[in-house]
């Protein structure tokens, strides 16, 4: 057997390997990779749905977190660097995107936890600032950091809005897409489940 006979196969295993350390999860055509680096730490992909909180398909959303999680409880009280990532699958206003995400909160938390967090959650408002609409494409990540307790939000890799202070903001935000009264099906995609359209 030559040389090349005993290579091929290697290089078919080495091609494997390579493609799935370079796994991606596609949502409504956007590409979410398995892993993200935060603050110089790797981060998992938990999962990823699309989301309907404007009443129609309006973000491509991914979770990443230090590992797995499968269910709310979990997922929120998963300690370290934490990412969400989304994609807007259509255009809207800054305004209405806002104040749904705020909507969302209120829904999913309790009445307490929303008013001892009111000036966190008064600062998502302004996040997107004079910016009239988000657009159709338009990149958001949004990195919580230990270190600070901090929050902060990015528009196509440029940061939006002032850093959002406190430790209990992020699993708040968070239920905008996996609290007890978001639609199951985007619930299940963020905790593991398969990826919905």
């Amino acid at each position: 057997m030559t040389l090349s006979r005993y290579l091929a196969p290697l290089a078919l295993v080495m091609a494997f390997a390579t493609g799935a350390a370079r796994a991606e999860v596609e949502v409504e055509g956007y590409k979410f990779a398995d892993t993200a680096t935060v603050q110089g730490q790797t981060l998992h992909l938990n999962g990823a749905a699309v989301s309907s909180i404007l009443s129609m398909k309006s973000t491509a959303v991914a979770f990443y977190l230090p590992k797995k999680q499968t269910t709310m409880d979990g997922a929120v009280a998963e300690k370290g660097v934490k990412r969400i990532h989304f994609f807007m699958v259509r255009e809207v206003s800054a305004r209405d995107l806002s104040n749904a995400m705020l909507d969302r909160i209120r829904q999913n938390v309790s009445t307490a936890e929303f008013s001892a967090n009111i000036v966190a959650t008064s600062q998502l408002g302004t996040v997107f600032g004079n910016r009239k609409r988000v657009n159709k494409g338009d990149e958001v990540i949004v990195d919580y950091s230990p270190s600070t307790q901090t929050t902060e939000f990015s528009l196509n890799g440029q940061k939006i809005g002032d850093s959002i202070q406190g430790e209990a903001f992020f699993p708040m935000l968070m239920k905008v897409w996996i609290g007890p009264k978001v639609r199951g099906a985007t619930r299940d995609g963020l905790l593991g489940g398969k990826a919905t359209d």
